[in-house]
């Protein structure tokens, strides 16, 4: 199978991140969103954008490349700001239709389409794919679910005689990003680090926790936080183990 040119592609992406990101000021993006076409900051944006992609490139030979991209990266920005809000979902709609927009065109322009499909059927083949794919899926809301259902008892206890305090769902999230850290250090041959994790969680998680009326709370958190751990090195080890 022969292997991807991603050259013109790594080119691309930076120029793409440095545009929409580093030489785009807050004030443009909220003015291109509130506006659409009649924001100057949106016409300003895709010159800056096709300059950097000039600069970078440095290719006249590319200029219909560059072209096409700044073109779709115009329609992209008119539809997002067609919407007239922004959110978490939004933004990443909309930084994964650029991304798929220069990827496209990076393939088409370097007729490797065959080989990218290639590569994509290829892993899509493979069975540790799956395997860490299923990983993933497993810690992360249905494990939360599950954890949810074990603790629910204690839950309940806390709840009547605790005030509750903290950011909606804060707990969940931070369940499922410790888990994902503790299954990719697995799966990368780095689980001494894990219990460094595990000691600075317990400095933020516990370090308010000063008082013996705290005892439920501490007892609680404690419990859900080795459940938690115990699940995502369970999980990591025997995907390590099936993918050997």
């Amino acid at each position: 199978m022969d292997a991807l040119n991603i050259d013109i592609l790594l080119k691309l992406l930076v120029a793409h991140f440095l545009s929409d990101f580093i030489f785009q000021p807050t004030k443009f993006a909220k003015e291109k969103d509130n506006f659409g076409l009649k924001s100057w900051q949106l016409y300003i944006h895709i010159i800056i954008t096709a300059a950097i992609l000039f600069l970078i490139l440095w290719d006249l030979k590319l200029w219909k490349l560059i072209m096409i991209i700044s073109i779709f990266h115009l329609l992209i920005d008119l539809i997002k700001s067609s919407l007239r809000r922004t959110n978490t979902w939004i933004f990443i709609a909309d930084q994964l239709l650029h991304l798929m927009i220069i990827t496209t065109v990076w393939l088409v322009y370097t007729h490797q389409i065959d080989t990218f499909f290639n590569y994509l059927n290829s892993l899509l083949k493979n069975t540790n794919f799956w395997w860490l794919l299923l990983a993933y899926i497993l810690i992360s809301i249905p494990a939360s679910v599950l954890i949810a259902k074990m603790t629910n008892k204690w839950s309940n206890e806390l709840s009547d005689s605790v005030e509750k305090k903290g950011l909606e769902n804060a707990g969940m999230w931070i369940g499922i990003i410790e888990r994902v850290l503790i299954l990719t250090l697995i799966i990368v041959d780095q689980i001494s680090v894990i219990g460094f994790l595990l000691a600075a969680k317990s400095v933020f998680r516990f370090g308010d926790l000063k008082d013996s009326s705290d005892q439920k709370k501490t007892e609680y958190i404690i419990i859900g936080t080795f459940i938690s751990f115990l699940l995502a090195i369970i999980t990591g080890l025997i995907i390590k183990h099936l993918m050997n």
